[in-house]
Order: C-alpha cells, then structure tokens, then sequence
C-alpha cells in the first residue's frame, strides 16, 4: 500500500511513506528493551489477529509514528503479535502477506494505539476480505495496439491511499484486498510511452470483483523540473510528487542535484509536491510550463516559506552566567518524535531549526554527551534540562532564553 498525497502540501510527508503491499520493507528502528534500565521506558502491545472464516491470517505488521514516520515491520503469523515500544501514540498496520493478485485478499487494517510505561495495551485486530480490479492493458492505437505486458496499474482511492501492481506478458492483471471506497486507476505502460486519463470506478464494495479495461492510446510527454530552495538549489535528496491539475494522477520521482524528471505524463499543467529541506517548509507549487504529447517540457520552482525555529542559551544552574558550550539540543514534539538537534556554541546559544511548522506543546530538551561540560576546573557533569511547553509559529524565531543544567550530585572533579 502506499500513501501517497495527492491535494496539499501539508499531507506531502506522507510521500515518504511507501508501503507498497507485498513489498517487504526493512525496519529502520526497532524499539525494542536493549536492558533493565531501558525496558523500564517501554510497554507493550499485542492481540488476536482473525479473519473471517476459520483460517488463521499471515499478515505482516508495520509501525508508525503518530506523524507517520516509518519505524519498522515485521511478519505476525500465528493469530497473534506483540510489540515492545517507547511510551508514545503510534499506527499499527496490518496488510494481508497473500500475492497483490489474488482477488480474495483482505484489506488492510489500521489502528492508532497509546503505549504507556510498563503497562501492556491490548488491541485485537479483525481482517475482512477487500475489493478487487482486474482487466488486460492495452496499448496503442488502431493496427499498432498490442497488450499492454508489464504496464504498471494504479488503484487511488479518495483517501489518498494508492494500491498497485504490474501487468504480465499478456497485459492481464489484478488486484487485490482494495478497503471499500472510491478509486481512480492510473496506467502506464512499460516504456513510459503511452498514457490515457483515469478511469474512476466509483464506490469499490468488500468482497467485489470490478473488471477494468485500460487503454493507452495517448503519447506521452516529460516534464524536467528544477527545483530551489530560497536562493539555493536544492539540497540533498526528496521525493517529488507531479500531479495532473486535470485529471488528478500523479506521478512520483527523486529529485537529485536539484533537478527531478518525469517520464509518462499525460498532456496537460501540472503541479508538483516538494518536501521540506533545509529550513524550507515543503510546498504545492505550480508548474508553468504545459506537458505536450510525445515531448518533454521544462519548468521551475522554488520553496519559499521558511519554518519555524528555538534559540535559546544553555547556562549552569549554579552560576547562570556561566555559558556551556558543546551541549546537546534537541526540540521534540508532544509525541516525543525529534524535530531538530544543535549543538550549543562558545557562548552557550543555539538555534533549532529545520522545516518545522506551526505547533505547541514542544519540548526542548539539553544533555551532555559524555555527561561532562564546561573547561578547565569548571570542567563538570551535569544533568539533563528541559523547557516545556513550546510554541512554535512557521516563518518565526521562538525564544526560550537560559536553559539551566544542573551539577549532577556525584562529581569526580572536587571542584565543582
């Protein structure tokens, strides 16, 4: 499954997100007790997994952050699962292991759980069978059409949630364990050469079969775009998304030395869906330049808005005129998901920064790490500080002034 957005900016983190179904996904975080100490930090959830019918489900598990930020997954075979997690809101999801192509699939099931310390959450989980698509691609016009064989297809439903699989040498193909809702399909032959617009199928129902007949008879165009951030180019890598301002498709590509191209388009303007970099807020912005059948386009964009940021100082408690220096920053949201890291200068400033939008209830939270700060004889260990209850507004500096760190009790150093 992949969710991906497809009307406004603020839902573009989500492009990041790709869970295509039967694609196994390797965890990048599994929050699991390491030790005594650190298990006291975690709780855990587990349940029942069942289906209609008697058989037991093979499914697979993926867990998000309460933002969606992928953390990890994981087979859950047996009718049951279990989870060790840091205290915190989380989404659960649980995608059917059966072939993309088989009619009978369930659908995926979501569910949005509270861990709490050393407490045990129960969540049971029912699967229920989806809907399904299927039909043969064709491509081409008139004596030139020929099945459309590894032609990719698209099925986007309204809640901006998209299934997909890939025709096969005969351009058949089918999906299935589609949630019951309203889809559009999107097509795209192998070569990238032919297109055609969206069919929109209307209300898919639990347990339907709908049989789809896509036809490519449109050539394709490209669209080469440049992308800046500020007066910069920019930085680093990122997912952009096109979108159809007609037909509403979308078409997704890496951005790379500040410059991204799509291969496939359909004639017509487009949009395009730009993640946040740097201390640039991600934006919907608009292409200039109009997609022609069987010829590439080139246009430009550039991210303009900056997000918010926290400056503050980080002083000792013991003598708040007394700056340190080389501690770590850290600004966490009420979900306790990092937003931006610093490191406090000579002077004991610092500034968190990054493309961070409009938000309270934040944290910021100052360590040292290797649990020593300052020079000389006022070389000492310190303990933790924080400020609560944050407020952040995009395009503005929040200050929090002096961050106080305490001495820690134990000192090897006599003279703190």
């Amino acid at each position: 499954m992949t969710r991906t957005p497809r009307r406004s900016s603020a839902a573009h983190a989500r492009v990041a997100l790709l869970l295509v179904l039967g694609l196994v996904l390797a965890p990048l975080a599994l929050l699991m007790p390491a030790s005594p100490a650190q298990a006291v930090e975690t709780g855990r959830v587990r349940g029942a997994i069942v289906q209609q019918g008697t058989a037991t489900p093979k499914t697979r598990l993926s867990w998000f952050a309460s933002d969606w930020t992928y953390l990890g997954s994981k087979k859950a075979d047996g009718g049951g699962y279990s989870l060790a997690l840091r205290p915190g809101t989380y989404w659960l999801q649980f995608t059917d292991r059966a072939p993309v192509y088989d009619v009978k699939r369930n659908a995926p099931t979501t569910v949005k759980v509270v861990v709490r310390a050393a407490s045990t959450t129960v969540k049971n989980i029912r699967m229920r069978r989806g809907g399904a698509i299927g039909g043969v691609v064709k491509v081409g016009k008139g004596a030139r059409t020929k099945v459309g064989a590894a032609a990719r297809v698209v099925a986007a439903n309204t809640d901006e949630v998209s299934f997909e699989t890939t025709a096969d040498k005969k351009g058949r193909f089918a999906l299935g364990g589609l949630p019951v809702g309203k889809y559009s399909v999107f097509t795209y032959d192998r070569k990238k050469a032919w297109v055609a617009k969206s069919v929109y199928l209307g209300k898919v129902k639990a347990g339907s079969y709908t049989d789809v007949q896509p036809r490519l008879r449109t050539r394709a165009g490209s669209l080469l775009v440049d992308v800046y951030a500020g007066s910069a180019t920019y930085p680093g890598r990122g997912t952009v998304t096109a979108v159809s301002t007609k037909t509403g498709q979308w078409w997704s590509a890496k951005v790379k030395r500040g410059s991204v191209t799509f291969a496939g388009l359909h004639p017509g303007g487009y949009k395009v869906m730009v993640p946040g970099a740097g201390d640039y807020v991600g934006q919907t912005l608009k292409v200039r330049s109009s997609v022609r059948s069987g010829r590439a386009a080139f246009g430009s964009v550039r991210l303009t808005k900056r997000g918010a940021s926290v400056g503050g100082r980080v002083v000792s408690a013991a003598d708040p005129t007394y700056a340190l220096s080389g501690a770590l920053v850290q600004l966490f949201d009420r979900s306790g998901d990092e937003l931006a890291r610093a490191t406090s200068d000579a002077d004991g400033r610092f500034v968190l920064s990054g493309p961070i939008t409009t938000a309270s209830g934040l944290t910021v939270k100052v360590t040292a790490p290797d649990a020593w700060l300052g020079s000389g004889e006022h070389r000492c260990q310190y303990t933790a500080g924080r400020v609560t209850g944050v407020s952040v507004t995009t395009g503005r500096r929040t200050a929090v002034g002096d961050v106080p760190m305490r001495l820690a009790a134990e000192q090897d150093n006599p003279q703190c």
